[in-house]
């Protein structure tokens, strides 16, 4: 399915941005896997220290949600997070050789209840779910895995890239097989379709989502603002709900998909109620998971409404 792509920067921008990617990337895909990350671990550490904007803003907002108590511990984690991002590009160009149906299961290890690895990951028994991931771990090669991991064709809706060139260079590793993606503009009757053909859909829920598309909800104790369309789509249909947020384990393309159990909610009545209930559970399970790995969320994005308006 063809994907609109946001231009949001000037051609001369966008082409030396995309110049400098493929650069990094090049770099990123020549020297072996774990020579490759101690690089990016070099460079996630000039670039924390060098790029002060994005760093102070890591910073503020690790505090802001108490993950830091202190400025002292913000930076360690920022820090981190800003390796993490580093060794991100590292797997991007890389997993082409690794996530492959035969051997994903010596890369990917499922983490959480057994009725939802009975439900979602039972190849030729699977159901499909609305299939939410955040800005965590590696999420970039969480949908492929996925439908290998369960046999269920997979759609995941996408917000257009600020840069098309290395938009189309992320996709390129991002989607294949039977993982596609679509806009997220005009994605209600795709959606629909790919659920009513018994296949799963996929969201990213922990960015700031406006008046319209979202509901009003608490994340790490502060108000924000969640999109609620996984939300819409359940009430509408009865499919359940999974969360899967794919931490990174170790330096070797070694990944854990941790789940949560089916999330299924009954109409009560109220929809603004009902929406604002499924939607808050979510926050709850994304927050659980990134308080005990926050190094490997996106801090630096705007999540809150108290903060960065």
């Amino acid at each position: 399915m063809p994907v609109k792509i946001n231009a949001r920067h000037g051609p001369l921008q966008m082409g030396l941005e995309y110049r400098l990617f493929l650069f990094a990337a090049a770099l990123a895909g020549i020297p072996p896997l774990r020579a490759a990350y101690r690089i990016a671990d070099i460079c996630g550490r000039l670039i924390f220290r060098f790029n002060r904007k994005q760093k102070e803003r890591v910073i503020q907002h690790l505090m802001h949600a108490g993950v830091a108590k202190d400025r002292g511990g913000a930076i360690g984690i920022g820090r981190r997070n800003f390796i993490h991002f580093a060794k991100l590009l590292v797997e991007i160009v890389v997993s082409p050789r690794y996530l492959k149906k035969e051997n994903l299961s010596g890369f990917v290890t499922i983490n959480g209840p057994e009725e939802s690895k009975r439900l979602f990951f039972n190849p030729g028994k699977s159901r499909n779910c609305i299939l939410i991931c955040a800005h965590f771990g590696n999420w970039e090669m969480a949908g492929q895995a996925y439908t290998m991991l369960s046999g269920v064709p997979l759609l995941s809706v996408m917000r257009p890239f600020d840069n098309p060139r290395i938009g189309e260079y992320i996709l390129g590793s991002r989607v294949g097989g039977m993982h596609t993606v679509c806009d997220k503009r005009g994605a209600l009757k795709p959606l629909l379709l790919q659920m009513k053909n018994s296949h799963s859909v996929a969201f990213l829920v922990d960015q700031h989502a406006n008046a319209k598309e979202g509901v009003l909800t608490s994340f790490f104790g502060h108000p924000a603002r969640t999109h609620k369309a996984p939300a819409l789509l359940h009430l509408k249909t009865g499919v359940p709900i999974l969360l899967m947020m794919p931490r990174r384990v170790s330096d070797d393309f070694k990944f854990e998909f941790i789940i949560s159990e089916p999330i299924s909610f009954s109409p009560g009545g109220n929809q603004e109620e009902d929406l604002l209930k499924i939607m808050q559970r979510i926050n709850d399970e994304t927050e659980k998971v990134i308080r005990s790995y926050p190094e490997q969320w996106l801090w630096a994005h705007r999540r809150w409404l108290d903060i960065n308006r």
